[in-house]
């Protein structure tokens, strides 16, 4: 397909193909960009699920309104640390950003002692989780929390 086919496609009335397009591997930058900005909430998800969304798209995406779409763009590989971070103002979005390898130590290390059991084993199974932190979880009140740091492939007992 050529770009301005793409282009085309994404300019659809039909949502279900704007969708299709913003998951599909082989759309462009160029393409997943415009989509990035479409009026349907499910489409830019796609966006930001779509493996090679750049950082740049992503760090667009990390000021969206939508939770949901704000929630792929903290698991994804490609998201920035500047986008990272700036989502980690959002409580809602701990969760997510926990579970991301690319989570600077200072913010999972924040992120290891919050009330929430789910966030803690967010941070439990990050591999980029400090060594200490991890002592700290394996020690967790929540089994879920310290069942999750032996799952991590940095920690042995």
């Amino acid at each position: 397909m050529t770009n301005t086919e793409e282009l085309a496609l994404a300019a659809s009335n039909d949502e279900n193909v704007r969708s299709m397009l913003a998951q599909n591997p082989n759309t462009s930058l160029e393409t997943l960009d415009k989509l990035s900005g479409d009026e349907s909430q499910f489409v830019r998800m796609r966006v930001a699920a779509n493996i090679n969304t750049s950082s740049e798209i992503l760090d667009k995406l990390s000021k969206d309104e939508s939770m949901y779409v704000r929630e792929f763009v903290a698991e994804h590989l490609n998201t920035s640390l500047e986008g990272l971070l700036r989502l980690s103002n959002d409580e809602s979005m701990a969760y997510w950003i926990g579970g991301n390898p690319n989570t600077p130590a200072g913010l999972l290390n924040k992120f290891s002692t919050d009330e929430d059991p789910n966030i803690r084993a967010s941070v439990a199974v990050n591999p980029n989780t400090p060594t200490e932190t991890l002592d700290k979880l394996s020690k967790d009140e929540n089994e879920d929390v310290r069942s999750a740091v032996g799952k991590n492939p940095k920690y042995s007992v």
